[in-house]
């Protein structure tokens, strides 16, 4: 089934705050806050299940076309979609366990992250990779792009850096540097209605749902965790869960719009 989009501006969420929600859970230790390390996990559990959007959402921003119309396009164009498959399912979140000390090494897909710049349009939309990796930015497009990425830190925006893209086939190189943030905003300053998200983290327990086949975390380490699900217009909820050794959880996590 096509996924309908709904979209809301990225304004949205620096005007959003957090709404936290509990999930009972007993018996099995709290995970304490421990630089991460890599090692073998012995009877792994699995999270998994699907973001939800309770609501219907707030009427979008559209933006103007208003340059390059021969190669990006005429009308107007939705900054930040809301990705909605059936009964609700959200796509674009991103659900993060938070303080894992130790567990499974990164997938190799996701050590290298990578944005392309194709039609005034970034792709992809929403990805997530390890903090302080590398993000490779490909400009597919004849004509000048600026690239303007910023770290989200509560409502607030710093810039981490600002680099132009003038001509077709160009490449650049940037470490995601974070300071207390995990989120990474990217723009074009030439273009204003592209922009594209980056959930940076110090773990691979982490994943973003799709609308479709929902998000699915594996391996993970037995254990008490407090899980946040993330998106780019609709804000932070978190719950508790209680992964068991071997066992999967089945956790829907609810978006109100």
């Amino acid at each position: 089934m096509n996924s309908d989009r709904f979209p809301i501006s990225r304004r949205t969420l620096l005007a959003t705050g957090a709404a936290t929600l509990g999930l009972a859970a007993a018996g099995l230790p709290r995970i304490a806050r421990a630089g991460y390390s890599e090692t073998a996990v012995a009877d792994g559990g699995t999270l998994k299940g699907f973001a939800m959007l309770k609501g219907t959402p707030p009427k979008p921003d559209e933006v103007l076309i208003t340059k390059d119309h021969g190669h990006c396009g005429e009308g107007v164009v939705i900054p930040d979609p809301v990705r909605l498959g059936a009964d609700g399912r959200l796509g674009d979140a991103v659900i993060a366990l938070k303080d894992v000390a130790s567990g499974k090494p990164w997938p190799a897909a996701l050590k290298a992250p990578n944005i392309l710049q194709a039609r005034c349009r970034f792709d992809p939309f929403v990805q997530v990779a390890p903090k302080g990796s590398e993000l490779t930015i490909t400009n597919q497009d004849p004509l000048l792009h600026n690239i303007h990425t910023y770290e989200i830190i509560g409502r607030a925006r710093r810039t981490m850096f600002n680099i132009a893209q003038p001509q077709a086939g160009q490449i650049d190189k940037h470490v995601l540097k974070m300071r207390r943030g995990h989120v990474v905003e990217i723009d074009c300053d030439a273009h204003n209605w592209m922009s594209a998200w980056i959930y940076t983290s110090e773990h691979p327990y982490v994943s973003a749902a799709d609308p479709e086949a929902g998000y699915a975390i594996e391996g993970i380490p037995p254990g008490t965790y407090e899980v946040t699900a993330w998106h780019p217009a609709l804000g932070e909820v978190s719950k508790e869960v209680a992964i068991a050794p071997g066992k999967t959880v089945d956790l829907n996590i609810e978006f109100t719009a």
